[in-house]
């Protein structure tokens, strides 16, 4: 599914570069073609890793679990990004909690910057306000230099430790496998619900 999701997000970006990138499996055929998920299997597998993700974040920051805890709403992303050259995407999928309540949704991000390389990354946003919450979930989030200057330069006191503030009651955790990010990655980043997960 994330694959998926990281193809679409990549698609826009090679459609205007000169490169053109091909997999091939056994006997020439693609690698592209995927066992298709059902909405349970895909649900259970975010699922799976939120609880990892946030059993990770706990052991390296400790402080984090009483501030998830207190919190009117959490929202725990699995993310990978593809980066060839100047070009990025990423894409991913997470779970919204607030309460008993709980609302599926996606990430993509469209990039510039200079390397090659996959990385994936584990997200873990927190809600100081349950409108912040709300605002995110249902109208969705787009990570601005606005949000990443904020995360730089804390100056009204609202600093927690391992958390960047992104402004307007939302802060992150950033994990990838070297460890906490000292960065918030979130420039070009959009969060959304998914329509289809989250049917019932």
């Amino acid at each position: 599914m994330r694959t998926k999701l990281i193809v679409s997000a990549f698609a826009f970006i090679l459609a205007a570069s000169p490169f053109a990138l091909a997999q091939e499996g056994p006997k020439g055929q693609s690698t592209t073609n995927q066992v298709k998920e059902t909405p349970e299997q895909q649900r259970a597998a975010i699922q799976k890793h939120v609880q990892e993700t946030l059993s990770k974040i706990y052991q390296l920051n400790p402080e984090a679990k009483e501030h998830i805890a207190k919190a009117p709403g959490y929202a725990v992303f699995k993310t990978g990004g593809v980066q060839v050259l100047l070009l990025g995407a990423g894409a991913g999928d997470g779970l919204a909690i607030s309460g008993d309540k709980q609302t599926y949704m996606k990430m993509v991000q469209g990039k510039a910057g200079l390397g090659v390389g996959v990385k994936d990354t584990r997200q873990v946003f927190v809600f100081s306000t349950q409108a912040a919450y709300e605002q995110f979930v249902n109208k969705g989030w787009t990570g601005t230099a606005e949000a990443a200057a904020a995360a730089k330069t804390d100056t009204k006191g609202k600093a927690i430790s391992g958390a960047k503030y992104l402004g307007k009651g939302v802060y992150l955790y950033e994990l990838t496998d070297a460890g906490l990010v000292a960065e918030a990655t979130v420039v070009g980043s959009k969060y959304y619900k998914d329509a289809k997960l989250n049917k019932k």
